[in-house]
């Protein structure tokens, strides 16, 4: 009985299994990285869209019912048809941009659609010399969407959106 497990040898482990494992354990971190991006990606593609969606009914209601008004530095006025289908397509078309909840200081500029719902814009200055759009929408159910544009300013909603062609 003495020479029944002689033979019998513990597998040690090689170069080659450590290899594998390491790839293994690289491919499923890659996996659950990429996963985790994708998740993220659609719920803010997802918000992004529903606040599109929103803000379109709301130009939409605010265009049959001669109803968007909009606040200027105090000072109030109407912005016309044209106008407000433009303001919906600037900020529509830009998705370069993120989710915020930090609301800037100083005084917005407030777009009133006349159903409830309010779109707030502020002028953010990272540097001094580049600027991007804080924007503020909160729809009829009182849900809020905040976010910073890159590829849009204030100045440009302001100067070709509100003071060109309103009342």
């Amino acid at each position: 009985m003495e020479g029944l497990y002689r033979n019998v040898r513990s597998e040690c482990r090689t170069r080659k299994d450590a290899w594998i494992w390491t790839v293994a354990l690289a491919a499923l971190c890659f996996f659950v990285v990429v996963g985790v991006s994708a998740v993220w990606f659609l719920g803010y593609h997802g918000r992004f869209t529903r606040f599109v969606s929103r803000l379109s009914d709301s130009t939409t209601y605010a265009y049959n019912n001669d109803g968007l008004t909009a606040v200027v530095d105090g000072e109030t006025f109407q912005v016309s048809d044209e106008n407000m289908y433009g303001i919906f397509g600037y900020l529509s078309l830009s998705k370069s941009g993120r989710e915020s909840s930090k609301v800037p200081e100083g005084e917005p500029v407030i777009l009133d659609y006349g159903n409830g719902s309010l779109l707030k814009l502020w002028d953010l200055s990272a540097d001094g010399r580049h600027h991007y759009l804080y924007v503020q929408y909160t729809d009829t159910e009182g849900d809020i969407y905040s976010y910073i544009s890159y590829n849009t300013t204030l100045e440009t909603v302001v100067t070709r959106y509100l003071f060109d062609g309103n009342e």
